[in-house]
């Protein structure tokens, strides 16, 4: 319990305050809207909103993921940590598998296998870049109907995984505090 509260601590200490967000001319103009207390608290609406959210945008964006769904975060009133620290599920380690998966699901989404390219054209295709181009030219569907597969499916198994998650640890917390006061009235 006491690491936990160590976390918290250390969580609460590096959030911003309201008088950081007017401290920074960038930040001034969403001052407002960025000390909307959902935006920062955990709570059974703004948890699986944030993970949903940083989940679909890690995926399906690969690059300033992290600004992109914190930015979409506060019209959607999910919770900007959670939002940020969830895009980095994808990282320069799980891009590779990732993209690798989402051509296989595009593929097979397609109904058709781009690893086996017609000889005929392949050839017209001179030398290995030239080839790679070719392949990569021929694999850019599947692998974008794959990326937005995955991204969906990412933030649906996110959100409901969260949501549930959350009831469980308040169910829980509930219980707790039910047993401590049975034990206190003993």
């Amino acid at each position: 319990m006491a690491e936990a509260r160590g976390l918290r601590g250390w969580v609460r200490g590096h959030l911003p305050t309201r008088d950081t967000l007017h401290r920074y001319r960038l930040l001034r103009p969403f001052a407002k809207q960025l000390s909307q207390p959902n935006l920062w608290h955990l709570n059974h609406r703004s948890v699986p909103r944030g993970v949903a959210l940083g989940l679909g945008i890690g995926v399906i964006i690969p690059f300033m993921h992290v600004v992109i769904a914190m930015i979409v975060a506060i019209p959607l009133r999910a919770n900007v940590a959670l939002a940020g620290a969830f895009t980095l599920v994808v990282n320069p380690l799980t891009i590779p598998p990732i993209y690798y998966a989402a051509y296989r699901i595009g593929a097979w989404e397609l109904h058709h296998d781009s690893l086996v390219i017609d000889p005929a054209r392949a050839e017209h295709a001179s030398g290995e870049l030239g080839r790679f181009l070719f392949w990569i030219h021929h694999a850019s569907g599947p692998i974008a109907l794959g990326i937005l597969t995955i991204s969906a499916s990412a933030a649906l198994l996110g959100y409901a995984v969260s949501a549930i998650g959350w009831r469980l640890w308040i169910r829980s917390k509930w219980r707790r505090r039910r047993e401590e006061r049975r034990a206190a009235r003993i």
